[in-house]
């Protein structure tokens, strides 16, 4: 589990996110069990929301920590586009408004549960962040495991790219504002890092387009 504390930012308070995966039984664990988990631990800690996502087109870390610095901001300005914060968390991830689309690509699937790998992510403004993990791991009879989320690789790249539809063009302009001075991108030349790097630029600023366009709608 990483825990990742986040200091006052453009007015945001200062808060704590846990990003963690875990080894659960498919036969133990169903998607409404989930569900249920998400509301009890809520119900539970004052100011912590817990979500479970696919992490198909999660690119890394990072991308997760953007979307809870957007859905502290959105709640923090009242510029929200969902009630719940667990959700308007799916909403960033995928950088979409709409939660149907954002729970399509980003929600649990039974191929998670039968996989016997969860992701979760914990935004809390206590420093509880390892015992609402614990509580987890209780409702759900799971075990902590080792984070895959950092791991680079062309094929994920591929996925998070095509995903969000980013243009060869767009990643080249990023590239280039860190010195890159090719023409066209030759990824045999490139190293993962980079190529990562100006994906996260990317998503980052597809969520910082959608928290503007929230408040230019009101």
């Amino acid at each position: 589990m990483k825990i990742y504390s986040i200091t006052n930012s453009n007015g945001v308070s200062n808060y704590y996110i846990g990003i963690n995966q875990i080894e659960i039984d498919p036969k133990e664990v169903q998607i409404t069990k989930l569900v249920e988990l998400i509301e009890v631990i809520q119900s539970h800690y004052e100011d912590t929301i817990l979500q479970f996502f696919n992490d198909r087109y999660i690119l890394n870390p990072e991308h997760i920590i953007h979307a809870c610095y957007f859905v502290q901001k959105a709640f923090y300005t009242k510029n929200n586009i969902s009630n719940k914060k667990n959700l308007e968390l799916l909403l960033y991830l995928a950088a979409k408004r709409q939660i149907k689309l954002s729970l399509e690509c980003f929600g649990v699937k039974s191929y998670n549960l039968q996989n016997r790998r969860i992701s979760f992510c914990i935004i809390s403004l206590e420093d509880n962040i390892q015992q609402v993990n614990i509580e987890i791991n209780n409702y759900l009879l799971s075990k902590d495991i080792s984070l895959n989320l950092g791991d680079l690789s062309i094929d994920k790249y591929k996925i998070v790219k095509n995903y969000f539809e980013f243009s060869d063009n767009q990643i080249l302009t990023v590239l280039k504002s860190y010195g890159y001075k090719n023409d066209i991108i030759d990824i045999t030349s490139l190293n993962l890092e980079s190529l990562y790097g100006a994906l996260n630029d990317l998503i980052c600023e597809k969520m910082a387009l959608l928290s503007l366009e929230k408040r230019i709608s009101f």
